[in-house]
């Protein structure tokens, strides 16, 4: 055999081998990979680089538990009616009153009026000799009267509470912090 050809074959033996080598490094890679993605996700203790049933490969696969709507109690305190008071006076009428008229002259003084005389003096009589000394009797058939106004209550005074802003009562209000939250996994496919 040739040189040359001695060299070539020790050339193609080192290439096989280099070859072989690459051959048994990809198969070896490969199979280290795949053994990586046969974990099956439960997305509780498997939770990345991992794959479902149906053979997808997940590098992130989480399942988040339901989380109960949080929420606050917030009292508000009964709060008084805000009022103010309105003063009503009195009210007052005014009518005309029969006041018998009273006698001027001595005859039953102070007595009502029976007759009036021509000077303009009332007596308490109206029958013979009224008036005699008065110039006689100018009307008789009395008893005289004269009306005079007088003033009467119609309401008596009073005060009126007028509610401004009516009462409120105590209440408590509950109020949503955070809403309820479904169970749900939290999936991102492998590149």
């Amino acid at each position: 055999m040739g040189k040359f050809f001695k060299k070539t074959l020790i050339a193609l033996s080192i290439l096989g081998s280099i070859c072989t080598v690459g051959i048994i490094s990809a198969n070896i890679s490969k199979s280290i990979e795949d053994a990586k993605w046969q974990r099956i996700c439960d997305g509780t203790t498997i939770t990345d680089t991992c794959q479902d049933e149906d053979g997808n490969r997940y590098s992130t696969y989480i399942f988040h538990e339901a989380e109960p709507e949080v929420t606050k109690t917030v009292d508000h305190p009964a709060e008084p009616a805000k009022t103010h008071v309105v003063h009503h006076p009195a009210q007052y009428g005014t009518r005309q009153v029969a006041v018998c008229i009273k006698t001027t002259i001595s005859y039953k003084s102070g007595t009502c009026a029976l007759s009036r005389c021509r000077d303009g003096e009332y007596s308490g009589s109206a029958g013979r000799g009224t008036c005699s000394y008065h110039g006689g009797v100018w009307y008789g058939g009395g008893p005289w009267y004269e009306y005079i106004p007088e003033t009467y209550l119609i309401s008596a005074a009073w005060d009126e509470t007028v509610v401004d802003v009516p009462a409120k009562e105590a209440w408590a209000e509950t109020i949503v912090v955070t809403p309820a939250k479904e169970a749900y996994i939290e999936k991102i496919l492998a590149k």
